[in-house]
């Protein structure tokens, strides 16, 4: 008879054996009868659904296979091992989420990856555990016993419990749960390619200890291959450190000191330019170690040192990737100022503002008045000016006209006392200079032709296109080069403008330059709030400067009258807003006094 069957002429064969007892009281024994037919009917349905859960299993496994994915339990012992678990807890008697069961200690073949049952042999047992739990007469079933690493648990006891909650449409089981510490967690969803990774990682931390030197810190790469490289990034910064301060230097303490002076600037440039949105798949130490790695090919084919932040948004263009705008330095410091003790005088300008500056060397300036106004501006210790001379094609002409410029060029530095290297390069003289842009912090033009107010040239003009596309502030000069000792920074409370006002307040407070805002009122709340931001940041910093209100309309024209009354040295503003076809068109003011203002123009983007 199989198993489970159950006959009223033979009480003993069934769940409630009664073979052998004394006799009851009519009631009992009809009260007992009904609990054996009770059970007798749960037994038997339990062993369909088992029958439907094999099947189920055998057809999920069948699709699996078809589509290369694995169904397996994830195996506790090999991820213990590999994650290194280094402690456990005890976290006592919970409800646990039961599509966080993942793994098993010893059921691997037994179950899949959903705990459906994987062998057929296995129904009696799965079959008598479900009626123990569904019974209406039953005393119900202990928690199981499971072990947990980060979100992911794993059963040490109670396999078929999980199989039979997760076949029920249960959501959690009730368990014990000891935590067990590894030095990188996971997660529910854990593939085998992940724990390559992984496992990859564990080791490296092993090696390096980055997790007890930089605890909570994420150096994790998706390539795994590049672990080597990244802990050799951290020895040679190890052995300039110990160069530079004349005494051995631990690894440790290299480790803190390149975590801060370099790992963290450069992959905060790579979050704020949102590159790793266009690399989904690189963690930001992948797009790090990358971006390094761009820089020293860079270094070689132009054979000068470019600052990470500059690589990176010039990498990102030769990638076809066009960074997001986000929150830039200028804004995220003018806020920090204004956000700190009033009493307090800050200064947000640590480093040097313009440490490379590119300027282009062409035959309309024939004088060099560009290369002139770059030496004036660069104020930078360990600066560097970078000449850009552009053929639109080959020409033997062309290229002895480019030694002369060189030659001016290399002399230029000299009489300075400034460093710098002259490139030549051959293409469109537009998109070469925007590619120097973002390898600069500063692009300097010789304005010979200002945009005129025609619809075609304000479409196609390349002075329009290098303001909207590039980056980097641009300086606009004339017939004179003047160094920057008093300037007008027409103010809008736009976010180019507070662009400017950084770049201002620079030259005023490190190099007390006069500083006059010229704001427009249009008797507007935004209007005062403007005007209270700008002067309390001023204030902060300890600079003094003048501001000249004007009413709404003809800003232009206020502009370049203020200009020339003021006698200025420079004019430093806010860029286009936005890079459409219809800004280009409508925008007029910026190109109104790149005309007609004589002083050099700086525009900030």
């Amino acid at each position: 008879m199989e198993r489970g069957a159950f006959s009223g002429n033979d009480v003993a064969a069934g769940w409630g054996c009664l073979a052998g007892v004394k006799p009851f009281h009519p009631a009992t024994q009809i009260l007992e009868y009904n609990q054996v037919m009770d059970d007798q009917t749960t037994y038997r349905k339990a062993l369909d659904d088992f029958r439907r859960a094999r099947s189920k299993a055998a057809m999920q496994q069948f699709w699996a296979g078809i589509q290369g994915r694995s169904l397996d339990l994830l195996p506790y012992d090999e991820i213990s091992a590999k994650l290194r678990a280094v402690s456990q807890t005890d976290r006592g008697v919970q409800e646990v989420p039961l599509k966080n069961i993942v793994g098993s200690v010893n059921r691997l073949q037994d179950f899949d990856r959903n705990f459906l049952p994987l062998r057929d042999d296995d129904i009696y047992r799965w079959a008598d555990v479900k009626t123990a739990m569904t019974s209406p007469h039953g005393k119900g079933v202990p928690p199981v016993s499971l072990y947990q690493i980060g979100d992911a648990y794993f059963v040490l006891d109670g396999n078929h419990r999980v199989s039979i909650a997760k076949e029920m449409g249960m959501d959690t089981i009730e368990a014990y749960v000891t935590e067990m510490k590894t030095k990188v967690p996971i997660s529910s969803d854990l593939t085998a390619s992940e724990l390559i990774l992984k496992t990859a990682y564990v080791n490296f931390l092993e090696d390096t200890q980055l997790d007890r030197i930089l605890p909570g810190v994420d150096f994790r790469l998706h390539l795994i291959d590049n672990y080597p490289l990244l802990k050799e990034h951290i020895s040679v910064h190890q052995y300039y450190m110990g160069i530079e301060n004349g005494r051995e230097i631990s690894f440790e303490e290299a480790a803190r000191h390149w975590y801060e002076t370099l790992y963290t600037p450069v992959t905060a440039a790579i979050e704020g330019s949102g590159l790793h949105h266009a690399f989904r798949d690189l963690t930001l130490t992948d797009l790090y170690l990358w971006l390094l790695d761009q820089q020293n090919a860079l270094q070689q084919d132009f054979g000068v040192a470019f600052k990470p932040e500059n690589v990176l948004d010039y990498a990102a263009n030769q990638e076809g990737i066009d960074p997001e705008p986000g929150w830039s330095n200028a804004r995220e410091q003018i806020m920090r100022v204004l956000l700190q003790d009033s009493g307090k005088l800050q200064d947000p300008y640590q480093d040097c503002l313009f440490q490379h500056i590119a300027v282009a060397l062409s035959q309309e300036d024939s004088e060099g008045i560009a290369l002139v106004q770059a030496v004036l501006v660069n104020r930078c210790p360990e600066g560097a000016i970078y000449g850009v001379h552009v053929e639109r094609k080959p020409d033997p002409e062309v290229v002895e006209n480019g030694d002369q410029f060189q030659t001016r060029f290399d002399q230029r530095l000299r009489e300075a006392g400034m460093t710098g290297k002259f490139f030549v390069r051959q293409g469109e003289p537009v998109n070469i200079l925007l590619e120097f842009s973002l390898l600069s912090d500063l692009l300097v033009l010789k304005l010979s032709h200002p945009p005129s107010g025609s619809l075609l040239e304000r479409i196609s003009h390349g002075i329009i296109t290098v303001l909207q596309q590039s980056r980097r502030p641009v300086l606009f000069v004339k017939e004179e080069a003047r160094a920057v000792s008093s300037i007008l920074l027409p103010f809008t409370g736009s976010q180019k403008s507070k662009e400017a006002l950084f770049v201002a307040a620079y030259y005023a407070a490190r190099y007390d330059s006069d500083l006059h805002l010229l704001l427009e009122t249009r008797g507007t709340e935004k209007d005062e709030m403007d005007r209270y931001s700008a002067q309390t940041y001023l204030e902060r910093l300890g600079v003094k400067a003048e501001f000249h209100q004007v009413s709404s309309g003809a800003f232009a024209d206020n502009v370049i009258s203020l200009a020339e009354t003021l006698a200025v040295s420079t004019v430093i503003m806010g860029g286009y807003e936005s890079a459409t076809i219809l800004d280009r068109v409508f925008s007029q003011a910026i190109d109104e006094i790149l005309a007609k203002v004589s002083v050099p123009v700086m525009i900030c983007q």
